[in-house]
């Protein structure tokens, strides 16, 4: 007789694998736990310490798994005892022990945002977008105790434009990462279902975790290259760059040349409605809007109204 999927624990972190959460929700799936880490006590914001899945869990009573060591005997006992087919896995951030995989019988699957092996870690849309890349996907694979090494079950492709931030990425991949899920989930009930051949000769390349120090601009960097890092670390943990010590962030943005010119790296060109131009390595890019620490989000052309002399053209930014 064969055996099909029809309980699963889920495991996941923030809005991307939400996505998954909710739709496994609405099929014909089961949820009989979701995984997740502890929450974060330290966050400033009360409604922001309980991530999105424990929320979610909570609203529709699903049991809540939390812990930061999967290796703790009292885990696994708790976790076996649960009796799900399958462990599904997308931005959870813990590498799984192969003892608890053991549990499933059909194991563990992990929907990673990348073609892998290209961006292996816990950041793959951001470096995509800071690498320049022109396109990127979804790879769902069958897990082992070595982090987004296991065989590959299925992929699909997702182009990257020229605009596209982490957050407007995130979005078009929801679909294409749902479509996988699923397709996954039936290949391995019928594994007589013939996977297509996936991309050969992918260099392995990783992609680490995104920290809030590495987003402060450095002027002698190209504005080539300062664009993709503005758009991969948009919404966390947002570009900033200093003005007397307080930490400007960049809240939109275009770029205005590409060429090397006479200015200095990091002078502000020119102030207008329209926006600040500050000279990079090689090219100038125009501030649009920006958030002050304890303001909110305002236009240039609102600055210079409220705060003129927050600007002064020539002056050279650290």
């Amino acid at each position: 007789m064969l055996k099909k999927i029809s309980t699963v624990i889920f495991a996941g972190s923030n809005n991307f694998s939400l996505a998954h959460l909710r739709s496994l929700f609405d099929s014909k799936y089961i949820i009989k736990a979701v995984l997740i880490k502890p929450d974060n006590l330290f966050c400033k914001k009360k409604d922001q310490r309980f991530s999105p899945i424990k929320k979610f869990a909570i609203r529709h009573n699903i049991p809540v798994l939390q812990t930061n060591n999967l290796n703790e005997k009292k885990f696994f006992i708790k976790i076996s005892k649960i009796h799900a087919d399958i462990l599904i896995v997308s931005s959870y951030g813990l590498i799984i022990p192969s003892n608890i995989l053991q549990l499933f019988c059909f194991g563990g699957i992990n929907i990673h945002a990348s073609l892998l092996p290209r961006w292996k870690g816990a950041a793959p849309i951001q470096w995509a977008i800071l690498s320049g890349d022109s396109h990127t996907g979804i790879s769902v694979i069958k897990m082992n105790s070595i982090i987004d090494s296991g065989k590959i079950i299925y992929q699909l492709t997702c182009p990257i434009n020229q605009r596209d931030s982490t957050k407007t990425l995130s979005t078009k991949l929801i679909p294409i990462s749902l479509q996988c899920m699923y397709q996954a989930l039936n290949m391995l009930i019928y594994p007589q279902i013939k996977i297509k051949n996936f991309k050969k000769n992918i260099i392995q390349t990783n992609a680490p975790k995104i920290k809030k120090k590495d987003a402060k601009i450095s002027w002698s960097l190209p504005v080539v290259y300062i664009d993709r890092l503005i758009r991969a670390f948009d919404p966390w943990p947002c570009c900033y760059f200093l003005i007397n010590n307080h930490h400007i962030k960049i809240k939109k943005f275009s770029v205005t040349s590409f060429k090397k010119n006479r200015f200095k790296k990091g002078e502000i060109i020119s102030i207008s409605k329209k926006g600040i131009k500050i000279n990079t390595k090689c090219g100038v890019l125009r501030i649009e809007k920006i958030k002050i620490p304890g303001k909110k989000t305002l236009h240039i052309k609102d600055i210079m109204n409220s705060n003129r002399k927050l600007f002064v053209q020539n002056e050279i930014l650290p």
